[in-house]
């Protein structure tokens, strides 16, 4: 006879195996094999020539691929010291009572919701040079204003960060939101009575309580950024030339324009490792100063 323990055992041997079995084959394999690629020089269709480190020394002498960096780099710190700050700033006042607080909270959110794709469609639409953010600026009489939002090299970079940023705005923002309401009211009441003004309650009592808050803002806004692909993909395609280049972007035209797919798996895997430090840097460093509720 076989023992219970035993037949625990091969009983969720049984069931874990198929889960085993998929994540093998979809994603283990898959990684395993990419670090391989990355060391060869290969189009996908000839076989693999193993090259050794060149296609990790390119990245650091392509010039499309370090515009790319600096842009994803870019795009990542602004939505650090802009966009977080921002959507702190939109959760206090959403969180007020008013008879619209709804209303606004909706509308706020309804950019999270909508499809990236039909977002950069429509707003293409608007910043092309006919379109009606032009139209708006000559009816104001502000023709120094009127240019060709994405196609020209000084406007087209600060034009892709401001989309991202106001996509992005308020997911952040219901975030902080939710860790606001579980702030408890007490400790509020509390400064009060110790004469705390509105800025020390702000300073010494909301700030230290939103902090596991912040920590996961500050950390979906890193990976965001630095995997920023959809909104230059679909509205600039990367150009004029490189100006609104990203990383990802760089990496996908690598692969699936130019063939040079070794090249790019080894842009990825660079990008992975780059997220996998500043991620594991940044909870380090939040998680530090989180309060326990």
């Amino acid at each position: 006879m076989m023992k219970a323990s035993t037949r625990e055992w091969w009983a969720g041997f049984w069931f874990i195996l198929p889960a085993t079995v998929l994540f093998s084959a979809f994603v283990f394999y898959p990684f395993v094999s990419s670090i391989y690629y990355s060391f060869t020089e290969w189009d996908s269709i000839r076989p693999a020539k193993f090259i050794g480190w060149d296609n990790y020394a390119f990245l650091l002498e392509d010039s499309k691929m370090l515009q790319a960096a600096k842009n994803t780099i870019l795009i990542t710190i602004f939505g650090i010291v802009v966009q977080n700050p921002l959507s702190l700033l939109l959760a206090i006042l959403l969180n007020r009572s008013f008879r619209t607080k709804i209303l606004l909270r909706v509308a706020f959110y309804l950019p999270v919701v909508v499809s990236l794709v039909v977002t950069s469609i429509v707003w293409g639409h608007i910043l092309q040079y006919e379109g009606l953010l032009n139209g708006f600026l000559e009816r104001m009489g502000l023709h120094s204003w009127v240019r060709d939002w994405l196609g020209d090299t000084r406007s087209v970079f600060p034009t892709i960060i401001a989309l991202t940023q106001w996509q992005g705005l308020g997911y952040c923002a219901v975030i902080y939101l939710a860790g606001l309401q579980t702030i408890p009211q007490d400790l509020y009441e509390a400064a009060k009575m110790d004469g705390a003004k509105a800025f020390n309650r702000f300073r010494h009592v909301t700030l230290p309580m939103l902090m596991p808050a912040t920590t996961i803002v500050v950390f979906m806004t890193i990976v965001g950024g630095l995997k920023m692909f959809d909104i230059p993909y679909i509205m600039t395609g990367g150009g004029p030339g490189s100006a609104s280049y990203t990383l990802t972007l760089a990496i996908y035209n690598a692969a699936f324009r130019e063939n040079t797919y070794g090249y790019a798996i080894s842009g990825g895997i660079v990008l992975m490792i780059f997220i996998m430090i500043v991620t594991l840097i940044q909870l380090k460093i939040m998680r530090r100063k989180e309060v326990e509720i």
